[in-house]
């Protein structure tokens, strides 16, 4: 027990010290495209103020008089990978990624970046969700999930799931998505505004996946006196013990979600 908590410890400093800050990464830029509405007209005969007309002092296009149709300006958000050398564009999908973060702390986990150089697409709804065993046997269903939204990118959410040192592993999608959902009606003027982005934002979730890392450990070299035997007896206990086990019980194996609904992202960690 001591020296898998040891181990476990090892690998929950790897996933703090390796967070990364989204702005280093991910960049938006907002590209401008012309949209045309219909002209609303009024009838000469029922407004003879030309003071009141609000299309005086206005020049139309001439092509856009005849189709009865005034161009306005919409804005569209893209997003980019940077990965150094270049700029990936990231499609949106409709589905919902939970990514999990091992240790608490800022930043998004190692696995985010490691996903996208693979995949380079981005979720409609992506969640950062750590998790936090509490001092009680059992917590509420109504109080184990905290969300925020990450106001400089859409779509972006962190998460906190607070369970009891008895309760079972279950992520549940549907609380999730309902803290989603409310914090994006807060944020607007008006529930008719927030529609669409509910919308999406719930047919997203009906595709839900849970991103786990899979840590494949290496021992980190020490250079301390005695080194030689300090780094022999480590690469025994990670490589040829550690790894082993935790090959053949992953950490998921104790959660309710299905295998169908949870992917493992590989990352090599020297701890």
């Amino acid at each position: 027990m001591v020296f898998w908590t040891w181990a476990q410890g090892l690998e929950d400093q790897f996933d703090g010290a390796n967070r990364r800050n989204l702005r280093h990464f991910i960049s938006k830029e907002v590209v401008e495209t012309v949209s045309h509405s219909p002209i609303t007209r009024r009838n000469p005969r029922l407004s003879r103020n030309t003071d009141l007309d609000i299309t005086s002092g206005v020049e139309e296009d001439d092509d856009d008089a005849k189709s009865g149709m005034m161009p306005h300006m919409q804005e569209e958000l893209k997003l980019y990978l940077d990965t150094g050398d270049e700029k990936v564009p990231l499609l949106r999908m409709s589905t919902m990624a939970i990514f999990h973060k091992l240790s608490s702390g800022k930043g998004v986990p190692h696995t985010f970046y490691g996903f996208l150089k693979q995949w380079p697409a981005l979720p409609r709804v992506v969640v950062f969700l750590s998790v936090r065993i509490m001092p009680i046997a059992h917590v509420e269903k109504e109080d184990q999930y905290r969300v925020t939204k990450v106001r400089s990118l859409p779509g972006f959410y962190g998460a906190t799931y607070m369970k009891g040192y008895r309760d079972k592993f279950n992520v549940d999608i549907q609380a999730l998505v309902e803290l989603i959902t409310s914090l994006e009606m807060r944020s607007v003027n008006s529930k008719e505004d927030a529609a669409p982005v509910v919308a999406e934002i719930i047919a997203a979730s009906k595709n839900a996946t849970h991103i786990v890392p899979h840590y494949h450990v290496m021992a980190r070299r020490l250079i301390i006196f005695g080194a030689p035997i300090i780094n022999w007896i480590r690469r025994l206990f990670i490589e040829d013990i550690y790894r082993s086990i935790a090959y053949v019980f992953p950490e998921t194996v104790t959660w309710l979600q299905s295998a169908d609904e949870i992917v493992h992202v590989g990352v090599t960690a020297e701890i």
